[in-house]
């Protein structure tokens, strides 16, 4: 397939629900996978932003300089008294022009700083909505956890299996399935060693889909559920 685009790329690293294809794609793709830890990388500084990194206004003298060269534009105009080039009068003006300039830069830098900065610090409300245990599927001898909590006006699924092997040739994907387990949704892929986080669906309903699903998958172009599970646990409010 072509690679990624950045969407899915963008997506993939803030751990939203992406094509199972591309997922695949960034893990065999040195250049996908690259651009993804950049992508990773912005996400982790972004996530550390504190409200101690806001920046603060500029000193009073910054102010001070602008106005006093406004002032001395206006009185020279008004005083009128020697006679300038057309040329230094153009200059003057190109000059105060600068000044005001750059202050509107730094006043719309700071502004939107500090608003970036308080939306990213903004506290979201985190409830708790269901949580499952997630057991050995066959000769898988693992254990896992999943719990779905409500984060904002979203729902987000985290699940941790912490003795994850590595999947030679393959890689594991999330899924939810109805209690028969014959309608399944992947939700995304599930690296060996890390707690994912994926962000459920609008609208997905828990009583219909309560069943957690780890899958060993291999890269043969089939977005359907392999029939090898690891791990599986039903979600209990």
């Amino acid at each position: 397939m072509s690679h990624c685009d950045e969407d899915a790329l963008a997506l993939l690293a803030l751990g939203e629900v992406v094509d199972s294809r591309d997922v695949a794609h960034a893990q065999e793709c040195a250049e996908c996978s690259a651009r993804l830890e950049e992508y990773r990388a912005v996400v982790s500084v972004g996530r550390t932003v504190t409200p101690d990194d806001v920046p603060t206004a500029p000193p009073a003298e910054v102010w001070s300089a602008v106005t006093a060269e406004v002032a001395r534009d206006r009185a020279d105009a008004a005083v009128g008294a020697d006679v300038v080039s057309l040329d230094s009068a153009r200059s003057r003006r190109r000059r105060g022009g600068y000044v005001l300039a750059a202050a509107a830069a730094v006043v719309g830098l700071i502004a939107g700083s500090a608003v970036t900065a308080s939306v990213i610090n903004r506290p979201e409300t985190v409830q708790m909505v269901a949580s499952a245990q997630l057991d050995p599927i066959g000769d898988a001898s693992l254990m896992g956890t999943a719990v779905v909590q409500r984060v904002g006006d979203t729902s987000q699924l985290k699940v941790t299996v912490p003795d994850l092997p590595n999947a030679d040739g393959g890689y594991y994907e999330v899924w939810m399935a109805t209690a028969d387990t014959k309608n399944m949704v992947a939700i995304g892929n599930l690296n060996p060693g890390s707690t994912a986080v994926y962000t459920l669906p609008a609208g997905m309903d828990l009583a219909s889909f309560p069943i957690v699903d780890v899958s060993l998958e291999t890269y043969d172009g089939d977005a359907g559920h392999s029939a090898t599970s690891v791990v599986r646990g039903t979600l209990n409010a």
